[in-house]
């Protein structure tokens, strides 16, 4: 009898280059050597941040804990450098973390102070992080793909922390303020402040969480890419590969189908109505969003339901200067279908991604260059596109030629409080309202 040859090479199963692990207070970390030993029979190098005991009057004093955020930075510093498999500009290369109670805020803080602190995934437990935590901003500097917070309805602490120290809050026990798929959220009815920091907890949890292959897409910003060659291509894909995909078998998309031509006069005026979504293993975009600052006589002509996407003349768009209001038209987002996970529902990893890139570019905006959005309109093409809508605060204000609904906000009326609005959108509202008029 001939021998038979399996010729499927089996795929390898990924892990992580390096697992960074943060303990909290008042703790002698037993669970760091718990996990480092769970990850022994892998490739996986384990490195845990260790501050030492640490008292409740140091975690009661707000200057002390500011000081762990800085060290914490430097001890990553080092530690990345000196690990070989470690390449944070590879996606596929960057370590993961798993940090309990105070070490999520520490680790947490010290990446929106220090955007090149990267992560591919945090598993969170016990967290004292704030519920409205702006995990948009991370997901849009591309400082981590995935986020499971673990967070157990008998735990008291997160609750007592947000009452006593400032800047905390209830995310170990209450979760977040994010309605999305990047950040998992998993409660345990049962499970008090360390119970998540078990060994067959460990092993049957976290490690499949950190084994999830990575997510190759990341956001390019318009403003962002420096080659005319490069643009054209990339906006060349959007239209007949994505946009005949997503809109395609839609009744009247044909009459109003934007000419690769057209797309390509408007980045010559201004290159950053665009914030594309690129897949970093094939190059190719992934999705995009289109959102262009256009003039008054223009945006009245496109509230107005009469002028279609493909009549929309460069002319009229403006461009990003410096101490200015703009009006915003929203006029498309599409996500490749292939990118989608149809578990994950409307708000999936690149459509959130994709989302909150576009309004944390505008927070930059206000932050660097004293420009404010002052209108956001939109066309509803789709029941997704409606729903999206209303997640910018945004309220039906007419209907186009075809009779799809016309959205339409005015930022200055919408509290950074609001309900079921983005948070992204929050953090964006709160800097407007810090900003001079």
């Amino acid at each position: 009898m001939a021998a038979t040859i399996d010729t499927k090479a089996k795929v390898p199963e990924y892990a992580p280059a390096l697992a960074i692990s943060v303990h909290g207070i008042r703790t002698d970390a037993r669970w760091q050597k718990t996990f480092a030993e769970v990850l022994s029979g892998s490739s996986t190098r384990v490195a845990s941040y260790d501050y030492g005991k640490y008292g409740a009057i140091r975690f009661l004093t707000p200057g002390l804990n500011d000081r762990k955020i800085n060290q914490f930075y430097a001890w990553y510093s080092e530690t990345v450098k000196s690990c070989p498999t470690v390449d944070l500009s590879r996606y596929d290369k960057r370590p993961c973390l798993a940090a309990h109670s105070f070490g999520t805020w520490i680790v947490c803080n010290a990446m929106l102070k220090y955007d090149d602190i990267r992560f591919d995934k945090i598993l969170l437990c016990g967290s004292i992080l704030r519920r409205d935590f702006d995990w948009a901003k991370l997901f849009a500097r591309d400082q981590v793909a995935l986020v499971r917070n673990e967070r157990g309805h008998q735990d008291p602490w997160p609750s007592w922390a947000a009452r006593l120290v400032p800047d905390t809050g209830a995310s170990g026990s209450a979760g977040f303020d994010w309605f999305v798929s990047v950040v998992e959220d998993k409660a345990y009815d049962e499970f008090a402040h360390g119970d998540f920091l078990h060994r067959r907890h460990i092993e049957e949890h976290w490690l499949p969480f950190f084994r999830q292959d990575v997510s190759p897409l990341k956001v390019l910003h318009g403003r962002n890419i420096r080659d005319g060659e490069e643009f054209a291509k990339i906006v060349d894909y959007t239209g007949p590969v994505i946009d005949n995909e997503v809109y395609g078998q839609l009744k009247n998309y044909a009459a109003v189908e934007i000419p690769r031509t057209l797309s390509r006069e408007w980045i010559k005026i201004n290159p950053d109505i665009y914030t594309f979504l690129i897949d970093r293993k094939s190059g190719d975009p992934a999705g995009y969003l289109n959102a262009m600052p256009v003039d008054d006589t223009l945006y009245a002509a496109i509230r107005s339901g009469a002028l279609p996407d493909n009549d929309v003349s460069a002319s009229g768009i403006v461009i990003f200067d410096q101490d200015q209001t703009v009006k915003l038209y929203v006029m498309s987002i599409a996500v490749s279908e292939k990118y989608r996970r149809w578990d994950q529902g409307l708000w999936n990893l690149a459509y959130v991604q994709l989302i909150s890139g576009f309004l944390d570019k505008l927070s930059d905006y206000a932050k660097h260059r004293s420009i404010r959005a002052t209108h956001f309109l939109a066309t509803a093409w789709t029941d997704q596109g409606l729903r999206m809508c209303k997640s910018l605060a945004m309220s039906q204000v007419g209907t186009d030629k075809f009779g799809d609904p016309i959205f339409e906000v005015e930022l200055a009326k919408v509290s950074p409080n609001a309900k079921g609005i983005l948070p992204a959108l929050r953090r964006l509202l709160r800097i407007y309202g810090e900003s001079p008029q």
